[in-house]
């Protein structure tokens, strides 16, 4: 199928959708209309009432969940995966899973509530860097008579090959990042003040050793990860091992389009850009090119 033939079956999709999402309302309100009209239908008004709004609301958006997924999956797999090859090497794309929470819980970037979501599944290597990445929310929900929600994370996590430097592990927060994970396997770990007062007062450095806190945030490291900051605010990083785990909280998910608005196909590639540079400016800006350019085989492990 050619981009002209896409971008009109999006467009199509769209407005189905729309139509859809507006039927479904007028369908909530329509016990105001009958409830004008009581006098018609007598005692039966409560039953038709009922079954009128249950069956419009339950109808219309059924067709609406229907045309949302399969604009979801024709927008992925032409813009998304196009993008994603052309960006990076050794590509495995996946929109409909993403991480499991055991998985991120491992990362040591956020506190776990009890409810969870990922997609968007991303393995692939760039510049010799083997990394992977999905959308995640995490949340609390209390029951009860004042019950609420809390969003502990929302945004995308990644995972990325370290291979110059292995230590137990370093996290480095954000100074405003919410809802952080301050200890790893039940132990505690030491809050590092390092050598720059500019960046003791916009992050938060914890390590188990402090030798290694320094050993991993050089001065050319530090001013990176500041570099970082300036583009995505809330961030937060865990060197573990040979890896590094980052978290970077976001408005909205990675790779989707916006079906209230319509297509336009430029448009829609530097979109899905400009969520592919957010992995190439992370491995740019900490320099995690491999020095002989030789891939390792962690995914295959």
């Amino acid at each position: 199928m050619g981009a002209h033939e896409v971008v009109q079956q999006l467009e199509q999709m769209r407005k189905k959708k729309n139509s859809y999402g507006l039927y479904t309302i007028i369908c909530m309100f329509c016990p105001i209309i009958v409830f004008n009209i009581i006098p018609f239908f007598g005692p039966l008004t409560p039953f038709l009432m009922f079954f009128g709004v249950a069956f419009g609301v339950i109808f219309f958006a059924g067709k609406n969940a229907k045309v949302t997924k399969e604009y979801k999956k024709l927008y992925k797999e032409n813009f998304v995966v196009s993008v994603l090859n052309e960006v990076f090497d050794n590509v495995t794309y996946d929109y409909e899973k993403g991480f499991n929470s055991d998985y991120v819980r491992s990362f040591g970037l956020t506190r776990l509530g009890n409810r969870f979501r990922s997609e968007d599944y991303l393995r692939a290597s760039y510049k010799g860097i083997n990394f992977e990445q999905a959308d995640v929310v995490i949340q609390y929900h209390s029951s009860g008579k004042n019950s609420h929600t809390t969003t502990y994370f929302r945004g995308r996590m990644f995972a990325f090959d370290f291979p110059f430097k292995n230590v137990s592990t370093v996290q480095v927060f954000t100074e405003a990042y919410p809802y952080r994970a301050n200890s790893i396997g039940n132990l505690r770990m030491n809050k590092i003040q390092m050598e720059s007062d500019y960046f003791n007062k916009n992050f938060d450095v914890l390590a188990f050793k402090d030798m290694e806190a320094f050993y991993v945030l050089t001065p050319q490291m530090m001013e990176k990860i500041q570099s970082i900051k300036e583009q995505y605010n809330h961030v937060a990083m865990h060197f573990m091992g040979n890896k590094l785990f980052v978290g970077i909280w976001t408005s909205g998910d990675a790779f989707d389009g916006d079906p209230k608005r319509k297509i336009n196909y430029v448009e829609e590639k530097q979109a899905c850009l400009r969520d592919a540079h957010v992995i190439t400016d992370i491995i740019d800006a900490l320099g995690l090119m491999r020095e002989d350019g030789v891939m390792d085989n962690y995914f295959d492990s």
